[in-house]
């Protein structure tokens, strides 16, 4: 059998087979592959303890969300911080420290925006989470690295703070000690 065109080489048949087989099993894997692609940032969120936190991560290209299941994990420790399938936020196996402090952002549900708040940042907050992305047939995640700081002094005892004036209060005393000394010296001389 030879190809359509005319051709009836026995060795030009099978490799333009071979080729026609490579050809489609790319295409269908790329195919695959285009379903679902989850995108992240790109860049370290940054925020500060006590303040509110969105990590932004979508769809690419632009898909409806809204009936994916989308979860988003600790990297460091692969456990759920929080879990959405089918239109519901499934709370049964999210972390005990993150209870009532995420939501996954619903307005953007239905333009592939899978961000998720978390509200009330605590210095163990920092690090590196997953946004992952399932429909059954294609899966997808990203990373996205959350960087919290604490405010000047907010981990500060009271006697910190109290040693820390002090000790600010010595110094500047002591500066115009000196400064005093110095200018009754030139005046004592002139």
């Amino acid at each position: 059998m030879g190809l359509p065109w005319g051709c009836s080489h026995p060795s030009l048949t099978s490799h333009a087979r071979g080729l026609l087989t490579s050809l489609v099993t790319l295409l269908l894997l790329r195919l695959g592959s285009a379903q679902l692609r989850v995108v992240g940032p790109g860049h370290p969120v940054t925020a500060t303890v006590g303040q509110d936190a969105v990590l932004p991560c979508h769809l690419s290209p632009q898909r409806d969300a809204r009936t994916l299941e989308v979860k988003w994990i600790r990297d460091s420790i692969s456990e759920t911080v929080h879990h959405y399938r089918n239109g519901e936020d499934l709370y049964g196996e999210q972390m005990e420290a993150y209870a009532g402090r995420t939501e996954l952002l619903r307005d953007g549900l239905s333009a592939g925006s899978l961000d998720l708040r978390i509200t009330g940042l605590r210095p163990s907050d920092d690090g590196q989470y997953v946004c992952t992305v399932g429909d059954g047939h294609a899966y997808d995640e990203a990373i996205v690295e959350l960087e919290v700081s604490a405010p000047f002094f907010h981990n500060a005892q009271p006697w910190m703070v109290a040693l820390a004036l002090v000790l600010v209060l010595l110094a500047v005393s002591i500066g115009l000690g000196v400064y005093l000394y110095r200018k009754q010296g030139k005046l004592a001389a002139e």
